[in-house]
């Protein structure tokens, strides 16, 4: 009985007081964030939830893009160190371990677990940054409410919300709780002896309600004496008192139920907050880890491959997988024992099993083994899967690949399927194993998560508060991992170290992004927001297209440097007067700190899936064969570079991209030119992808656009002006640096008056400047990206997350290329298909979307 509870504790995570007279505390501002797991949207607006819809009128409205695949724990921890999986190391709520023969890497009898939940492997502890550390270092506190861990490793207090839950028919008691954590988590004593382990619930409430409400005993607990720490977490498990979405549907009456729940217990948080004269200082951030979307097919694609138990049993292949690998298997070489599998319901990661799998040893049969199954995958054969979805370490027969998700890793599967709409990859149906509708599940539709539908992709996210837009609509999808870094923003000095990128700025009160009045019914905002950003219908140009486009290339300019610092005001005013006239973003982030690899981001729209240089120098050089390479060191190493090898790498001149901006662009009839000062622009492009080249300093550059826009009248330049500056960027050398490329900048820009323009760096600093990071912690990748011309909305500052990879796709967009819209990728330029999967063009372009609310489109 003791393991049953075990498992079932364990596994849970992996889905991923007083009154006294109140005293006036120290005016400082707070947060709270919430995290809920996890429920349909629509519960949301059908439920009587008076609190949540007051906090989202005094507030901002966003919806939030979550981390793929749309599971639990690699969402949760995304939340609270700004990470997406490349860095924090969690790519799913659990995997296989090809080091363990295919079993869980948590050794727990019969449970599916990563090894996150291990206190020494708790990425919130030794794989970079988190909120908790970050309060820390501003001299502030934080204190974590929630059912179970590891949510809260790293937390200056912990309260677990645990106690009196029953599972198995054995109830939780403090004493079992702790062993869990010290004998199987390997928790030290010292820190479980520390934690508040709370409950049970008063008759009648539930753990959801339960854990908001004991947040609000601890608000009313404070004092002068006592105050309320800086920084709150809690995290609410809906399933922690059943999996109401497995029965009864995602967004159905039972989860209606559990929002007005939440609602009360939210409501009695807000009242402590008032009661304590904390309201108005406290600002709160509510979001779901992922979202659910109703299904009423199941595709039964198999649990497992042939293999054995521990005790030499042997465990026949199962579901649809199976049937196709042994009809097949034959002719590709293959047999059922040459996969393993792990169902997750919206997607499924499967693995090549193979002898050293995972090690330069065995990855020459890895291969073969993954070429195989994915042909028998992608053939169509399998009846629910989503081939357009699948994806790879190496894009193979169309596929997207794991660095275009950011979840690249040795914890990944060789390959990830996906069910289609209204589909689940599970068996849901008890004895019924056809694909199809459900023949005995029927009452209730079955709440799946892991997949693409917009319900499992994007979130509500509200932010109220002080520092946050009153009664504002957020006009694009924010990304999840922005989250963190935009919890931190009020609480002054708690700046994440590692994030991936920053806050979300266009819902911070006097940031010039643009936001939109919150519409009386917010039960159709999801729509209006994917549609007009480009995820949702398919949108054009209002006028006609540019016909020719020209892209400046700043090298070494930050985004805040630009358009944040006052003291450089005079030296940046041509570039802010330019801006003044055209569409600028101020959330575009660098993938990468080397130039090279942003310089190929920034004309590819990818990355390449070629091994010699899969890895950059900021990835992990340990990680040798797919799926590996790509996953980037946590913590950093002084000066970024951790890959020696793929520094060097990047610097050979070796064509690996399939097709870049400059071959589309000659597709639509432009000749294309590279101008000024290149440094790595064109070390990796094919060969003969450039028409003209024309070597320039920035005095010079005008002249030469002006030269070439006069002999081809349709033209597509690359204009690359200045290299590595100074640190000090207040100093007087940085500032004549800057002023002279403003000017440059400025000359260009009016030569290529009529052309689509855009104004973007590759990066603020080198890689391995001592003096990077200007402007704060990740800082040098906050890169600038103004547009200007034909069809780009004027007097426009966006805060529409961006990256260098977009700019091929926006560039496109702009000449009127045919384009493709859709929920997941947005709107890019379309190319051929693959294997029958829609594909971009430029080919390499798998990564990047383009940044529509930059355009006046129809």
């Amino acid at each position: 009985m003791r393991r049953i509870v075990i498992f079932w504790l364990v596994a849970a995570a992996a889905c991923g007081g007083g009154n006294g007279t109140p005293q006036p505390q120290p005016r400082r501002p707070h947060v709270i964030a919430i995290d809920i797991d996890d429920h349909g949207l629509a519960g949301l607006w059908m439920a009587n939830a008076p609190q949540l819809r007051a906090l989202i009128a005094r507030g901002t409205l966003a919806y939030s893009r979550v981390v793929v695949p749309t599971h639990s724990n690699q969402n949760n921890i995304t939340l609270l160190c700004g990470q997406y999986p490349e860095g924090h190391n969690v790519p799913s709520n659990s995997w296989l371990s090809r080091a363990q023969n295919f079993a869980p890497p948590l050794n727990l009898p019969s449970l599916g677990l990563g090894d996150y939940a291990v206190w020494d492997h708790n990425p919130l502890r030794v794989r970079g940054d988190s909120v908790y550390q970050a309060v820390r270092r501003a001299g502030g506190h934080s204190v974590y409410f929630g059912q179970l861990p590891p949510f809260e490793a790293g937390a200056d207090q912990a309260h677990l919300t645990i106690l009196g839950a029953s599972f198995g028919g054995t109830m939780i008691t403090a004493n079992l709780a702790s062993g869990i954590m010290t004998d199987f988590l390997r928790y030290p004593k010292t820190v479980v002896d520390a934690y508040h382990l709370e409950g049970p619930p008063p008759a009648g409430q539930t753990y959801l309600q339960f854990t908001v409400r004991q947040a609000a005993k601890f608000v009313r607990a404070s004092s002068a004496q006592n105050p309320l720490p800086d920084f709150m977490f809690v995290w609410d498990f809906i399933a922690i008192d059943g999996d109401p979405t497995a029965t009864y549907g995602a967004s159905g009456s039972a989860i209606v139920k559990i929002v007005e729940d939440f609602d009360q217990g939210l409501g009695d948080l807000l009242a402590a907050l008032r009661e304590k004269a904390l309201l108005d200082d406290t600002n709160i951030l509510f979001t779901l880890d992922h979202g659910k979307v109703d299904t009423h097919q199941q595709v039964a694609l198999g649990t497992r491959g042939q293999s054995v138990s521990a005790g030499g049993t042997p465990i026949v292949a199962d579901g649809q997988l199976a049937a196709r690998v042994a009809a097949r298997g034959a002719e590709l070489g293959i047999t059922t024992s040459d996969y393993a599998i792990l169902n997750e319901d919206g997607d499924a990661l499967i693995y090549a099993r193979v002898p050293n799998a995972g090690t330069p040893a065995g990855a020459a049969r890895q291969a073969e083994v993954t070429q195989a199954l994915l042909t028998i995958i992608q053939s169509g054969e399998i009846t629910g899967l989503d081939v357009t979805r699948t994806m790879t370490a190496d894009g193979a027969m169309g596929t997207r690949t794991f660095h275009d998700f950011r979840a690249s890793g040795p914890n990944q599967a060789d390959i990830l399927v996906y069910p289609q709409e209204d589909w689940t990859l599970n068996q849901v149906d008890p004895t019924n194993t056809a694909p199809g509708p459900f023949q005995e599940h029927t009452a209730f539709p079955y709440g799946r998560h892991g997949g693409f539908a917009a319900d499992e992709l994007y979130v509500p996210l509200i932010m109220a508060g002080p520092a946050f837009r009153q009664g504002a609509l957020i006009p694009h999808p924010v990304e999840h991992p922005d989250v963190a870094a935009t919890a931190l923003a009020p609480l002054v000095g708690a700046r994440l170290a590692t994030a991936a990128r920053g806050p979300i700025r266009a819902a911070l009160v006097g940031d010039p992004a643009e936001a939109l009045p919150q519409p009386a019914e917010l039960s159709g905002s999801r729509i209006a927001v994917l549609d007009a950003s480009g995820y949702g219908v398919k949108l054009s140009l209002a006028g006609a297209a540019a016909s020719s486009a020209v892209i400046i290339d700043l090298a070494g300019v930050y985004e805040p440097e630009l358009f944040g610092d006052d003291a450089l005001a005079a030296a940046a005013q041509p570039l802010r007067d330019l801006a003044t006239g055209g569409a600028r973003f101020n959330d575009v982030w660098a993938r990468s700190r080397d130039w090279p690899v942003s310089e190929y981001q920034m004309l590819s729209g990818g990355y390449p899936t070629v091994a010699a240089l899969v890895a950059s120098a900021e990835d992990d050089p340990t990680q040798m064969v797919a799926p590996g390479p790509g996953l980037l060191q946590m913590p950093p190493v002084a000066g970024f570079i951790a890959n020696r090898a793929a520094y060097d790498a990047w610097r050979q001149p070796t064509p690996v991209a399939r097709e870049s901006l400059f071959e589309a662009a000659r597709a639509l009839g432009l000749t294309t030119a590279l101008v000024g000062q290149p440094d790595f622009h064109s070390l990796h492009l094919p060969p003969g992808a450039i028409d003209v080249t024309v070597a320039t300093d920035p005095t010079g550059a005008a002249a030469a656009l002006h030269d070439l826009r006069a002999q081809y009248p349709r033209l597509l330049a690359l204009v690359a002006l200045g290299s590595a500056r100074s640190g000090d960027r207040r100093g007087a050398g940085a500032q004549a640096e800057l002023t002279a490329l403003a000017s440059a900048a400025t000359a260009v820009a009016r030569e290529a008056e009529g052309a689509l323009v855009a104004i973007t760096s590759r990066g603020a600093t080198v890689i391995d400047d001592p003096d990077a990071d200007f402007y704060g912690a990740g800082s040098s990748r906050h890169v600038p990206l103004v547009l200007l011309g034909p069809n780009v909305r004027a007097g426009v500052v966006s805060g529409q997350p961006g990256s260098l990879a977009d700019l091929p796709a926006t560039i496109l967009f702009g000449l009127g290329a045919p384009a493709a819209s859709d929920v997941v990728n947005g709107t890019w330029a379309q190319g051929p298909t693959v294997s029958g999967v829609p594909q971009p063009t430029p080919r390499s372009a798998t990564e990047g979307h383009a940044l529509v609310r930059g355009f006046v489109t129809r």
